[in-house]
């Protein structure tokens, strides 16, 4: 989860691991309080105003830069954790409790909250809640009674307190909101200008002698992403470049398939790690993401003059595992918040010529020849339930695909299910690594 840097350095760890002796050292250090940190003694009641309670504080930190609500340390209305006050669990008011409060006082709901326990190994049966809020793309976000849309107050963190916003300023709230949706489109087209220009220069080089790249492996499908809270990671010498480049080809072998593991070199890239070869792609600094895989386009053996032939099963995998590294960069980077998706096919011979799309290498009947789609497929995913669960990259993997395949005369794919299952049935023979 993407928090302040800040916030980190100050605990001396990421706030989703910190233990009992790390809020002990917070209080020997006195930690302060702070616009992304709120040290609270009591649990909240289960009141209407205790729910309230809640909601502000959440939504608060939402509309400012995000941070974390430590319960069970108390500030001694000093400003700075005084004491650890450990509390002993309320029936009925966990985790669940907490988020159902969340999503029925705040509008609209902060999305990706954290809600966990800290046991107290210091006084048995005790324990602290920790409460992390990234920063929203959504915001502001306004506390209301359930039923009640009138009476709604939007809150922000000022310095260690709380203050409402005035209407003047929750107006230029949803500007700003409104800005930075366009923001994210603007910045997906300059992945994508960027990542296709890099990927065209690459197939077509003739630099190092012999035919260009394009010759061998003419079909291409890429895929770039932008997080709608961008990361940030160190990219500026060679040093920084070979770690990220390290780092991503590991990620990149966690995916359905090991397709998208790219091969060394590491180039040099401004504000980014750039590779050539399959794949072919860009890890920018602030967790966008371009990178492209060859397509298994082949000609048909029985009618070598007619349309060439696309086998959609690896297609199908190849794009799950760049949504997957895609997602696995961005975290890594910090992002978080949705992620904006566009996927697109390439020619780099007769990009006007039709194509026969085969089910699989086994397959023989297919239907009817059509050009590749001329426009490219968008969708946008939760880029922490992409990154935890693999059924969600096979979701929003199956959205893109499906819009591609239909422009192309094809009614579903064939093996991604949009449930986020895989048709592993239909994989007997697939040549590559899946797992």
């Amino acid at each position: 989860m993407a928090l302040p840097a800040r916030l980190a350095a100050a605990l001396g760890r990421h706030p989703d691991d910190l233990t009992e002796d790390d809020l002990q050292r917070a209080v020997e250090n006195h930690i302060p309080e702070s616009v992304d940190l709120d040290w609270k003694k009591d649990f909240y009641k289960g009141t209407d105003a205790g729910k309230k309670e809640l909601a502000k504080d959440v939504s608060a930190m939402a509309n400012t830069a995000g941070g974390m609500v430590a319960i069970g340390v108390d500030d001694g209305k000093q400003d700075h954790a005084h004491a650890l006050a450990p509390f002993d669990p309320v029936e009925g008011h966990g985790e669940e409790w907490i988020r159902s409060v969340l999503a029925n006082w705040i509008q609209p709901v902060v999305p990706n909250v954290g809600a966990r326990p800290v046991k107290s190994t210091v006084h048995e049966g005790k324990i602290y809640w920790v409460l992390t809020v990234p920063p929203s793309t959504q915001a502001p976000h306004a506390v209301a009674a359930p039923g009640n849309d009138y009476h709604f107050r939007v809150c922000v963190r000022h310095g260690t307190t709380t203050r409402t916003l005035a209407e003047s300023e929750i107006a230029q709230r949803y500007r700003d909101r409104f800005q930075a949706a366009s923001d994210d489109v603007d910045r997906l087209h300059q992945i994508v200008d960027a990542g296709f220009g890099y990927l065209t220069g690459y197939l077509t080089s003739t630099a190092h002698g012999g035919s260009p790249a394009a010759t061998y492996r003419p079909g291409w499908i890429s895929l770039a992403a932008v997080p709608a809270v961008r990361g940030t990671y160190p990219l500026t010498t060679r040093v920084d470049r070979d770690a990220a480049f390290d780092r991503f080809v590991k990620l990149a072998d966690e995916g359905v398939i090991n397709s998208v593991q790219p091969a060394r070199p590491v180039l040099v890239g401004r504000r980014q790690v750039r590779f050539e070869g399959e794949p072919t792609g860009q890890l920018h600094q602030d967790g966008s993401f371009y990178a492209a895989a060859p397509l298994n386009l082949q000609s048909d053996h029985s009618n070598s003059d007619g349309p060439k032939q696309l086998f959609q099963r690896g297609l199908e995998l190849d794009l799950v595992a760049l949504v997957q590294a895609a997602a696995a960069w961005a975290a890594e980077t910090g992002a978080a918040g949705d992620l904006m998706l566009s996927a697109a096919l390439h020619r780099f011979d007769d990009s006007d010529k039709p194509v026969h799309l085969i089910t699989s290498e086994h397959a023989f009947r297919h239907g009817p020849a059509m050009p590749f789609p001329a426009v490219p497929a968008q969708t946008t995913g939760d880029l922490a339930a992409i990154v935890t669960d693999p059924r969600e990259a096979v979701v929003v993997a199956c959205a893109l695909v499906s819009d591609l395949l239909a422009d192309m005369g094809a009614h579903e794919p064939y093996v991604l299910t949009s449930e986020g299952e895989l048709r592993t049935d239909r994989l007997q023979g697939y040549q590559h690594s899946w797992r």
